[in-house]
């Protein structure tokens, strides 16, 4: 499988390209928290790093990759023979990743985790986190951050990294030991993507840890089918890196969602079959603004005319549609369920117009033209339209179906709540969008005035899938008391409301603190915690459900997903506005 693929648009472009520059490393750990691709580093020594970005350009930092080459010196002789040598200039220009060469101490790396010295292991991640904002105005996602050791030592310090801080090592490259090294006997025994080059004790670690459920082409695939176990029994050159490069680098993406984080599958857009539209103006609503979105029809339904339920993705802040698409896997839920996904992408700044705010085109008028343009692609069920998305995204799908509940059958929002109708604007832009002009926005939230309009007007129900991160300390982390009265509070409080199941209630004895008809775990080792609420209306159907997950940041499990779409797909809107449930 090649993960060169050209949805992903070229959109990174460093002052810098084409050769190798000098960056500097601080000591103190970038503060500012980037949820969903920070590092987790400690505060250590000054140092120093060579980089190289390609002429080609390199994807949005979501979608980018970074190859870390740990080589024996610190002069830039090594970095350019390495860069060479090891076939990477041609490769980064081909594949569009970021490459890094972190500068050894004038002792080597400290792989025997000498605490006289600084500590390698948190340098590196220190390394990453350094791209944010540096010069080379290049970044990329933590959970594509590889390794690649070009001498024995750095084979030793990334063999401990992933037995110790498993977490810090997506994938990583390496060959032989030193003869003083062993692996530490207190590894935690986690998964990793590997490519081992003639080290049988290497291998036998990451094939212990990793289980093999099958071997296809040489490469060894893990009780998680996404993890790679590739054993090489030749040195690393420049024909092994490539074969790596191929077979298990490029198909790796370990996101940050659990303690170890959770290895997904990449997706090949192109030979998926999504269709693609950057900066398009045909939709014609927004006075012609050039929209950006992306649309998947499964394999069964192309050229077809069967009726077909639409499900709409909206991403999080600051990411791209081709990112939330990896992140939540719905297009393979559409192959699976015959359904259309629309994965679509604010009209500015990556970050969603929930208040549809004039001072901003309305993501709102593209929604509906998006709905229109899917009609006339392919004939959509018009009862079975769908919202979700993560983050922001789920603050715009709490607020289109709020706005728009006559013409959606259900929304399952992922760690967000109804930020657009209890805040103001300038009060989340300020805080979340990247050189946002705050100043010309309005006062009030046109989304709290549309959505109040609309609950006057009909008398509907929205069922309502939420997902929540039980350790989500960007949103909110759980449980609530009694006393709790925020943005999430009020939002459970008002779907319950319009559901017509009554008052949110406190219970200090459920997971989340919150009362509910059912309350139960989906595993066995209880961390997927469910819970159900009954309307009142006749037939007590379920309108309202709440998955929390322990050991969740602000992240989603594609899992949760696949609950979402089993409680979504029994509902149809009915072209009365009325709701229809199909058990």
């Amino acid at each position: 499988m090649l993960m060169n693929d050209k949805m992903n648009e070229l959109v990174q472009f460093s002052p810098y390209a084409g050769r190798l520059f000098l960056e500097t490393v601080s000591g103190e750990t970038n503060k500012k928290v980037e949820h969903e691709n920070d590092v987790h580093a400690a505060d250590g020594a000054n140092r120093t790093m060579y980089a190289y970005a390609p002429k080609s350009g390199c994807p949005d930092p979501k979608q980018a990759q970074v190859l870390m080459v740990l080589r024996g010196t610190a002069d830039e002789a090594s970095a350019q023979d390495a860069l060479e040598r090891l076939g990477l200039r041609k490769l980064a220009e081909e594949e569009h990743f970021l490459l890094l060469f972190p500068n050894p101490t004038d002792k080597g790396w400290n792989y025997k985790e000498d605490p006289d010295r600084d500590d390698d292991m948190e340098f590196l991640g220190r390394c990453f986190g350094a791209l944010r904002g540096s010069k080379g105005g290049v970044n990329g996602f933590n959970g594509m951050v590889f390794y690649l050791a070009d001498c024995e030592e750095a084979s030793a310090l990334l063999m401990t990294m992933a037995a110790k801080k498993p977490m810090s090592v997506p994938a990583m490259m390496l060959g032989a030991f030193p003869r003083d090294y062993s692996i530490p006997a207190d590894g935690k025994n986690v998964e990793v993507a590997a490519c081992i080059c003639g080290n049988e004790a290497a291998a036998a670690y990451v094939r212990n840890a990793n289980g093999v459920s099958k071997v296809d082409d040489g490469v060894e695939y893990g009780v998680n089918p996404n993890v790679r176990l590739l054993e090489l029994r030749r040195p690393i050159d420049k024909i092994t890196v490539l074969y790596a490069w191929h077979k298990v680098f490029s198909c790796s993406r370990r996101w940050q969602n659990d303690t170890y984080g959770t290895y997904q599958p990449r997706t090949d857009f192109t030979d998926r079959g999504f269709t693609v539209h950057v900066k398009d103006a045909s939709l014609g609503c927004n006075d012609n603004f050039p929209h950006t979105w992306y649309e998947y029809i499964p394999p069964r339904l192309r050229g077809t005319k069967e009726k077909a339920p639409l499900v709409f993705y909206f991403h999080g802040v600051n990411c791209v549609p081709l990112y939330g698409a990896e992140q939540s896997g719905w297009h393979d839920v559409a192959d699976r369920e015959n359904l259309i996904v629309v994965y679509p992408a604010p009209a500015v700044k990556k970050a969603w117009n929930i208040f549809n705010d004039p001072s901003l085109p309305s993501d709102f008028d593209f929604v509906l033209a998006l709905i229109e343009h899917m009609k006339k692609v392919h004939p959509i069920d018009e009862t079975r339209i769908y919202a979700t998305g993560f983050s922001m995204g789920g603050m715009m799908t709490h607020a289109i179906t709020a706005v728009y509940p006559e013409i959606f059958a259900g929304a399952a929002p992922c760690n967000a709540f109804d930020f657009g109708y209890f805040r103001k604007p300038k009060e989340v832009y300020a805080g979340v969008v990247k050189g946002a002009d705050t100043s010309v926005m309005a006062e009030f939230s046109r989304q709290h005035e549309m959505a109040d309009a609309k609950r006057e007007a009909i008398d509907y129900r929205m069922p309502m899938f939420q997902n929540v991160g039980f350790d989500d300390a960007l949103i909110a982390s759980w449980p609530i008391t009694a006393e709790t009265n925020d943005v999430r509070t009020k939002t459970i409080a008002r779907w319950l409301e319009i559901n017509n199941i009554g008052p949110i209630a406190p219970d200090e004895n459920s997971l989340t603190g919150i009362a509910s008809d059912e309350g139960f775990y989906e595993d066995s080792e209880q961390r997927i915690y469910h819970q159900r609420w009954h309307s009142k209306d006749a037939g007590a159907p379920v309108l309202y459900e709440m998955m929390t997950v322990k050991r969740m940041p602000h992240a989603i499990l594609p899992l949760q997903i696949e609950y979402a779409w089993n409680f979504l797909k029994k509902f149809r809107r009915m072209g009365d506005g009325s709701l229809k449930i199909e058990e």
